[in-house]
């Protein structure tokens, strides 16, 4: 497994990159899962930040990504944090991965056994915007190719990314579809329609 190690807007001495390597490889040595890792070092050059040096390593498995950031005084306590990080994302992944196949047997089993149809959903009304605040600007703009997957993939791709939501393309309808987390901390699914088509409950 390859592990490539990158620097932005920073100079990292060589003894902390080869640390920070061989902590990748002890955390990796159990998990053949994985096609690659990257190490990015970088610093914020602002005497405000007490924390400027920063280490994110992310990893790709076959249709996921995992990723894990650390920051600190310097890199080297920023890579303790970050691979510790990456340790506990490596084992939510196992055991995610083991807790969707069991749930998939189950579900299986039951709908053979009951034949019930998917439960239906209701729609909620679109609330209406109060002109009283000021209209957030876009400041930012991301392009990305979008993945296709299954909505369960979308999932622990989220979970694996830390992020609040993921943008995705259903493998198995070709609509585009975010998972998101919602406030109760579970997770929602918003799928797109054509025109005039059925909306579901988009609440929460």
């Amino acid at each position: 497994m390859d592990i490539i190690v990158k620097a932005k807007n920073c100079e990292v001495a060589p003894r902390v990159k080869e640390e920070a390597i061989q902590r990748v490889q002890h955390a990796t040595r159990f998990f053949d899962r994985l096609l690659g890792v990257e190490v990015l070092f970088s610093e914020e050059h602002n005497p405000r930040i007490a924390a400027p040096a920063a280490v994110e390593v992310t990893a790709r498995t076959k249709g996921h990504h995992i990723r894990a950031e650390g920051s600190g005084s310097d890199h080297r306590g920023a890579v303790d944090i970050a691979v510790g990080r990456f340790e506990r994302q490596l084992a939510r992944y196992k055991a995610r991965l083991v807790d969707r196949s069991r749930g998939r047997d189950r579900h299986a089993s039951t709908a053979a056994a009951t034949g019930a149809p998917p439960a239906a959903t209701t729609t909620a009304p679109a609330a209406e915007p109060d002109d009283g605040w000021p209209r957030p600007q876009i400041v930012r703009t991301k392009r990305f190719e979008l993945a296709g997957m299954v909505p369960d993939d979308a999932a622990l791709q989220l979970e694996l990314l830390g992020h609040d939501f993921f943008l995705f393309t259903n493998a198995a309808s070709g609509i585009c579809s975010v998972v998101y987390r919602r406030r109760d901390g579970q997770l929602g699914l918003i799928e797109g329609v054509p025109a005039g088509g059925s909306l579901g409950d988009l609440s929460g």
